[in-house]
């Protein structure tokens, strides 16, 4: 009675053992495969490589590195929708995430890429600067000790520049309708608005031009 006691203990521990390795086994598998597709992912955009097909599979392997890694090679490809949707998967979707400001600077330069992508048309420049702006200098409002907030400035400067010019252009072209009120009347916005602008300097000479 003891040794069938003993034998079947001894089975027992054995099964457990095998259970146990085979967990292990398992782990370790899934984890080579885990690692497998994170070196392909980083290997293609390494190459340049930023579609939807592996912005999906970026975001399945649930990887938040790999997330901003993705987002910044869209970002730098203009790929910017694609980059839009791993830029707010980081931020929506991970809890206590480490690279918070930098997924934030990262969204924030979005709609700065779309006003600059928009340069020749003043008036979709001019909308979309107002996006950037607001992007950029929320950014630093909500993190103020970033390390990143120090690119933001000459950013900030680009865009309010960019939209004097927008602005400056568009009353030109109000003149060149026969809109001479109105172009006036953006003239003086370029001058109070953009003081410090190139555009306003441009449009204080085309006032003295075209005193009424």
């Amino acid at each position: 009675m003891t040794e069938i006691v003993m034998r079947t203990g001894r089975i027992g521990c054995c099964l457990l053992l095998a259970l146990s390795l085979g967990g292990c086994a398992g782990n370790q598998l899934k984890q080579q495969e885990q690692d497998a597709a994170v070196a392909d992912v980083r290997a293609r955009l390494g190459m340049g490589q930023c579609d939807s097909a592996l912005a999906e599979q970026v975001r399945s392997l649930q990887v938040p590195a790999v997330l901003l890694e993705a987002a910044y090679q869209c970002l730098t490809h203009a790929e910017l929708d694609i980059a839009q949707r791993l830029v707010d998967s980081y931020l929506g979707e991970q809890e206590n995430v480490n690279e918070r400001d930098y997924a934030a600077y990262l969204a924030a330069l979005i709609p700065y890429a779309r006003f600059e992508l928009a340069a020749g048309d003043s008036q979709l420049q001019l909308d979309l600067g107002r996006e950037a702006h607001a992007a950029l200098t929320g950014f630093v409002r909500t993190y103020p000790q970033s390390g990143y907030r120090a690119e933001m400035v000459p950013r900030v400067q680009a865009v309010l520049e960019g939209m004097a010019r927008a602005e400056y252009d568009l009353a030109v072209l109000d003149q060149e309708r026969g809109q001479a009120e109105r172009a006036r009347a953006r003239m003086r916005y370029v001058q109070t608005s953009y003081p410090r602008s190139s555009a306003a300097a441009d449009a204080t000479a085309w006032l003295l031009d075209n005193q009424s």
